[in-house]
């Protein structure tokens, strides 16, 4: 059988193979971090495997769904809402995606009010191992990945972080990420049809981006807002090209920074930082810290801390200190922490 191979499969096939390279070694790990910090929000050996793996086999895979083919023939018989051009495959794509990122927004609001705290908090589950997640930075979904990885066994590297604590909190409604991501990918493949080549690998960077923000970080992340402004885009893009085609697209994407802003601001609490330890088995040392006030709620430890140190310093030294003496822990923010010196 002969096979057909454009440049863009050819660029799909090196992709796959540096994904590999890069998942199997450590001597590209911070040249691969400098390329992609910045559409990857802090990138990760895992977030740039994902990144080269994913987008090269779509850049590989699109023709086998080609219209005229034998597969999306099989597919357009079933029913005519299969049937149409690659802007309505998008438009689905683009629905799926904006269902999922919600649900677990929705999900994100659960697990606090199961736990009885601000939905303006950083949660962390400790067993086994610390995961995080807020709902302007979620890990609900990565947490169903990370569960399906422990159980098959497969050998993570440690500085890898699967998530995987956090599946008591988020299951069952986070595994619909198990219908939606492949969901995702099928249709965001059908999507390249009928498209220029520049188009194509747009969509394949901005699908790409955007399965990735699912798994890491939600809708409020640098890769989702990067992967929908490409999904949006594009789909926007009229013959003859104008930029007047991108005003929505852009000004969907800002709404969403804005709102992203709007909620860090309104969660932010100035006068103190509110740590939460659950299921506490002994007290934890809270030496070195101004502690404003100690209640003890049903399961729960509540302390008031001052605000001389940053969200991030305070989580990371609380999670430390409590390591095998809670099952959780929650954090207040305070979004202008950041100017405060470590």
């Amino acid at each position: 059988m002969k096979i057909n191979l454009n440049y863009l499969n050819v660029i799909g096939i090196i992709m796959i193979l540096f994904s590999i390279l890069i998942f199997t070694t450590r001597f590209l790990d911070h040249f691969i971090l400098n390329i992609t910090y910045p559409f990857l929000e802090g990138s990760s050996e895992g977030k740039s495997v994902l990144l080269f793996g994913i987008m090269g086999s779509i850049l590989l895979l699109y023709p086998l769904f080609n219209f005229n083919g034998r597969i999306m023939q099989k597919i357009s018989s079933l029913h005519p809402i299969f049937k149409g051009d690659g802007n309505k495959y998008l438009k689905l794509v683009i629905v799926v995606v904006l269902l999922t990122y919600i649900i677990g927004i929705m999900i994100e609001i659960i697990i606090r009010l199961k736990l009885g705290v601000s939905i303006f908090t950083t949660f962390v589950a400790m067993d086994p191992s610390p995961a995080s997640t807020s709902i302007t930075h979620s890990h609900v979904f990565k947490s169903v990945l990370g569960d399906l990885i422990s159980l098959s066994g497969i050998h993570v590297p440690g500085d890898i972080h699967t998530g995987s604590s956090l599946i008591h909190y988020t299951s069952p409604l986070s595994f619909i990420v198990l219908i939606t991501f492949p969901l995702t990918y099928l249709l965001g493949l059908i999507s390249l049809n009928q498209r220029k080549n520049r188009y194509k690998v747009i969509l394949a960077f901005a699908i790409t981006t955007t399965l990735i923000g699912m798994l890491d970080g939600g809708l409020f992340s640098t890769p989702a807002l990067i992967g929908l402004s490409g999904l949006f885009g594009v789909l926007a893009i009229k013959q003859p090209f104008s930029l007047k085609n991108l005003i929505k697209p852009s000004f969907l994407i800002i709404l969403l920074i804005i709102l992203r802003i709007t909620i860090g601001i309104i969660g932010t609490n100035v006068e103190y930082h509110e740590v939460t330890f659950i299921d506490e088995k002994s007290p934890v040392d809270l030496n070195g810290y101004n502690v404003l006030n100690i209640k003890y709620v049903g399961n729960e430890t509540i302390v008031k801390i001052s605000t001389d140190r940053s969200d991030k310093t305070i989580l990371a030294d609380m999670v430390n200190r409590s390591k095998g003496n809670v099952s959780g822990i929650t954090l207040s923010w305070n979004i202008f922490s950041w100017i405060i010196k470590n």
